[in-house]
């Protein structure tokens, strides 16, 4: 900097500047000269000031931690006086007040389901975390955040007397994380680094007593997490007939029932498990058919157990043909198999299915 002020003055005193003529000027005094000098030496000091090593280093650390952008992490680590432990708090504060405010306004509709299961393979935890693209959903750290949320209710139901139920969102959001957090805290972390809408919209549990619960994950994009999840328990007879090598063979049945689950989308089990509202709402679009009620009502009423027949079919699980092999019912398949290992009554009992965003509107705008 000094010497192209100097620069500049010896160009002046010579009379040339930008080509052009001008008139000579005396050449700076020494005095002039050292106050130069020592100016540009105060300015370069106070503005030119390499940021300390220490300093560097400590957003790099809080970089990596947080994932957070680096103007965030300098501004909280300059707030903090410094102190990483204080910064990474003031992070965490700014991240929930920023996810609070998108809540308001964007929806969350991508995302991933995730499953995990007990080593004997007698429960099984599925949840869905909602995110606001289908990008972010390829992100390591979101597949780790709905990995662990899984793992999360799997553990708590092992702990607290597995039994199957439903849970909601906030309810997984307050169980503990892997580090010694909440799933909560895990998530706003995430979101920092990632700066979109995060939820934890639901998650179920299921049980089997007298046999195994078996999983499968549709359009897997890492292991352990997918786009649809499915979850079936499979129960014999007696708690005895699924033991030792047959459970892992009884597993792959369910597996295979599991896959059926994610690409049929059964509503329910079977016929004794569809409300009577249902059904009644049924009869009644068949009785309002053209030509129908013209008929007589013994006639309408075969009609109508035969098409109720076909409807049971559709959106019963055990009525449904097996996608693997159309000419049984996923009932028989499940009965043949078992026979097979010479386990009698082998049937499912119960079954689950996660979609991602399934039910969820979006704005017009969105």
């Amino acid at each position: 900097i000094t010497a192209r002020i100097f620069g500049v003055a010896a160009r002046a005193s010579a009379g040339l500047l930008a080509g052009g003529r001008i008139a000579a000027h005396p050449s700076p005094s020494a005095a002039t000269a050292h106050q130069l000098a020592a100016a540009s030496r105060s300015w370069s000091l106070t503005t030119l000031r390499p940021m300390s090593t220490g300093k560097l280093d400590l957003i790099k650390q809080l970089r990596e931690e947080s994932s957070a952008p680096v103007t965030e992490v300098k501004a909280a680590l300059e707030e903090s006086d410094w102190d990483i432990e204080k910064a990474h708090v003031v992070l965490r504060k700014r991240g929930i007040a920023q996810a609070e405010k998108k809540a308001s306004k964007r929806t969350a509709a991508e995302g991933l389901v995730s499953a995990a299961a007990s080593e004997d393979g007698t429960v099984a935890a599925l949840v869905e975390v909602n995110c606001e693209t289908d990008f972010v959903s390829r992100n390591d750290a979101f597949q780790q955040l709905v990995g662990q949320a899984a793992r999360a209710l799997l553990n708590s139901a092992e702990g607290g007397g597995a039994a199957s139920s439903p849970v909601s969102g906030s309810e997984i959001l307050e169980l503990p994380a892997e580090g010694g957090s909440t799933i909560g805290e895990a998530l706003t972390n995430v979101g920092l680094g990632i700066r979109e809408k995060l939820q934890v919209r639901r998650g179920m549990v299921m049980a089997a007593e007298r046999g195994v619960v078996s999983t499968y994950l549709h359009m897997s994009q890492a292991p352990g997490v997918g786009s649809i999840g499915a979850v079936v328990a499979l129960e014999a007879s007696s708690k005895g007939d699924v033991e030792g090598d047959r459970t892992s063979k009884v597993a792959e049945i369910g597996r295979k029932v599991a896959m059926h689950v994610a690409a049929s989308d059964p509503r329910f089990l079977c016929e004794a498990s569809v409300p009577e509202e249902v059904v009644e709402a049924e009869k009644e679009v068949l009785r309002n058919q053209p030509g129908v009620s013209e008929k007589p009502a013994n006639i309408v009423e075969k009609m109508i157990t035969g098409r109720l027949n076909k409807f049971f079919k559709q959106v019963t699980l055990l009525n449904q043909p097996f996608v693997m092999d159309d000419s049984v019912s996923v009932e028989d398949f499940v009965k043949r198999e078992g026979k097979a290992l010479g386990i009698q009554g082998l049937a499912v009992t119960q079954f689950g299915r996660f979609k991602v965003g399934d039910g969820i509107e979006r704005a017009a705008e969105e």
